[in-house]
């Protein structure tokens, strides 16, 4: 402990104080302090670790800013130590050493906090990798302007310039996203120490030019349940019936139907119908709401459209195959391209200035599987008289099996974007007026002589994408959980709630599907936003020639296992820069970036498969191009350690300075014994 120093009567308050901060910040007592303090928050560490796991462990003590604080006033007790002796005397060597290591210890310990790289590089045999994934995640706005309005935000990226002969800007928004290793709700559960202390992003993340972004929940793993409900239907004197309607998700992005609505029918003793769907959005809702035709059906039918916040009513009479009719003042255009009789079915398409037109099939029979244009929100209803339409047609066009089904009775029920229920009748050619489905029970088709009473006897509401998003368990272990954020996005005063699915780790950068790009429209614009995983370029390609593994014998677990891979230039697929290089478990090689010189330690980690032929992933990336009757998915770790040198040299330093204290108290403090000795 440092000697008391004393002052002058005359020293000024200010100068006392800080004497007295610097005193108390070298002193014995606080090391103890800081010390105990360190020791017991590592000792609580390594229990958090092994039970919530690493990345927990990250979230909660390692990462935050009071583990931190904690370190910077070890590190200023440590200088301050070390200072308040100055002039050091010779017996001090030992001291001085020890405590300079440890300073470069901990600042490395830093640089290695603020600029280390700890990622993940999956790879498929027979392909190669560039983009490592962290385990930090970022919301994407990607905000597509009508026209170039100059509008930009602090940090956003500019324009990338018009799509498609002009009109149309794009740019994006990238907002950081701290979420945790937890489901929020199981945090009310959770000590207060540390999981309290720990930063989440809640709440609104962004709030510039009319584009709001608020996080409402999160879950860091989840699963998903059929969504649908249950009727109670009872027909006249007829004993009642339960009708259960069950909807099950859409198809993947790469489906043809990846833009078909979400939907389930069932057909009654009677003849009548009902159908149920689920609307994906607000202006899906508006186009159920005000999709009934105002004007009469005529012989090819009405179609009535909802975009840019407006309804839109157009007979199928009045205008020509193949000839773009403007939608209003929104911008856009409708133009028919088939009337398909064998489905009741009108194909569309909408024309967007500066941009590709998008593709419509609206069925007149089938409405829940109708296509609509969801990246601009546009949404529409086709009415056709059945009969009147079969006079039009030839007589061969014609479905007589659709035809006829057209005929019946249809009650349609949609669960809004606010998960209300609404329902709507149909009786050729009559459509009946949009209703609340109530409490209680309700009748329909009174004036047929057959009519229908039904009741709401179960309902679980879906999400967007159709099924309904539930909270898994806690997985200690990285797999292949799905995380939800549920957010708030508003578009110019145009709010939508959605759960939107985080984008995994995907090696082969496949599109987002439809429950993980949301696309809210505004004034003139429309914003698209995702969730995923922050990715760093490591410089170069990692290509994957041959996984290989072996079982323990008699089991099907991995004992051992290793990727063979070649560095390969990033920009030129030709140029291999190391070849044949064998990556290990537990036996990591050192590559470096050719561009920035950055030296990556690269680790054998986990892997996926084998994947059989049959398997969608084989038959996608195999397709008989090669022989392979198996495939595999390599996850390798690419860490980069900035501060590795510092904290090895730093270490060094404390074990030879702990060394010299020993050395040097041995050699000041040995006993006198016959006098002076030679050298003394």
């Amino acid at each position: 402990m440092a000697s008391p120093s004393h002052r002058s009567a005359d020293e000024r308050r200010p100068l006392s104080l800080w004497r007295k901060l610097y005193q108390a910040l070298a002193s014995l007592e606080l090391a103890v302090l800081v010390i105990a303090a360190s020791a017991a928050v590592l000792g609580w560490a390594t229990l958090v670790e092994s039970r919530y796991g690493t990345k927990a462990v990250h979230f909660g003590i390692y990462g935050t800013w009071w583990f931190a604080a904690l370190n910077v006033l070890l590190g200023l007790n440590v200088l301050a130590a070390a200072l308040i002796r100055l002039p050091w005397k010779r017996y001090q060597t030992g001291f001085v050493v020890t405590h300079a290591g440890i300073l470069v210890l901990l600042v490395g310990a830093l640089i290695s906090r603020l600029g280390g790289i700890d990622a993940q590089l999956p790879v498929f045999e027979g392909r190669s990798g560039h983009l490592a994934f962290e385990d930090t995640q970022h919301f994407k706005l990607t905000v597509f302007d009508a026209a170039t309005s100059g509008r930009r935000s602090p940090g956003d990226s500019p324009p990338t310039g018009s799509e498609n002969g002009g009109g149309v800007s794009k740019r994006t928004i990238e907002i950081p996203f701290s979420a945790g290793p937890f489901n929020w709700r199981e945090f009310a559960r959770l000590s207060w120490f540390p999981w309290r202390l720990a930063k989440r992003d809640m709440g609104v993340l962004y709030d510039h030019d009319g584009i709001q972004l608020k996080v409402l929940d999160y879950l860091s793993n989840s699963t998903y349940t059929d969504a649908g409900l249950k009727l109670r239907v009872q027909s006249g004197e007829s004993d009642a019936e339960m009708v259960d309607l069950r909807v099950r998700g859409i198809a993947g992005a790469d489906s043809p139907e990846d833009r078909m609505g979400l939907g389930s029918r069932q057909d009654l003793p009677g003849g009548q119908r009902i159908v149920f769907w689920i609307a994906g959005s607000r202006p899906q809702t508006e186009a159920f709401l005000k999709g009934n035709p105002r004007e009469p059906l005529g012989a090819k039918g009405v179609l009535v459209l909802y975009a840019g916040g407006k309804r839109h009513e157009i007979s199928l009479d009045r205008i020509e195959a193949n000839q773009p009719v403007p939608l209003g003042d929104t911008g856009m255009k409708v133009e028919l391209v088939e009337l398909d009789a064998r489905f009741l079915a009108a194909v569309l398409k909408i024309h967007h200035p500066g941009e590709t037109s998008q593709r419509m099939v609206l069925f007149a029979d089938v409405p829940e599987f109708s296509q609509h244009d969801r990246e601009h929100g546009v949404y529409g209803t086709y009415w056709v008289d059945p009969d009147k339409l079969a006079e039009t047609v030839p007589p061969d066009s014609g479905d007589p099996k659709m035809l006829e089904a057209a005929r019946h009775p249809r009650i349609d029920i949609l669960q809004s974007s606010d998960s209300k229920l609404y329902y709507r009748t149909w009786l050729s050619p009559q459509v009946g007026e949009v209703h609340e489905v109530p409490n209680g029970e309700w009748t329909v088709f009174e004036s047929t002589g057959n009519p229908l009473t039904l009741a709401l006897e179960q309902y679980t509401p879906g999400d967007q994408s159709g099924r309904r998003v539930v909270a898994g368990p806690f997985l200690k272990q990285d797999g292949t959980q799905t995380r939800q954020a549920r957010v708030r996005l508003t578009v110019d005063g145009q709010s939508e709630d959605f759960w939107l699915e985080g984008i995994p780790a995907d090696p082969l950068g496949q599109a987002p599907q439809p429950e993980q790009r949301k696309v809210v429209v505004g004034d003139n614009r429309r914003v698209a936003v995702t969730l995923a995983w922050d990715q760093i370029d490591i410089g170069f390609r990692l290509f994957l020639h041959k996984f290989e593994r072996k079982l323990d014998p008699g089991t099907s677990q991995a004992s051992w296992y290793s990727s063979l891979v070649d560095l390969v230039d990033r920009d030129n697929p030709d140029k291999v820069l190391q070849q044949s290089v064998l990556i290990t478990l537990n036996e990591p090689v050192n590559f470096s970036d050719p561009q920035t010189g950055r030296s990556y330690r690269v680790y054998q980690e986990a892997f996926r498969g084998p994947f059989k032929p049959g398997d969608p992933l084989f038959d996608r990336i195999v397709a008989g191009q090669s022989q392979r009757n198996e495939l595999f998915l390599s996850w390798l770790t690419i860490n980069y350690d900035p501060g590795r040198g510092l904290k090895y040299f730093g270490s060094l330093l404390i074990v030879a300075g702990i060394g010299t204290m020993f050395y040097m108290r041995a050699y000041f403090f040995r006993r006198r014994e016959d006098g002076p000795q030679d050298g003394d």
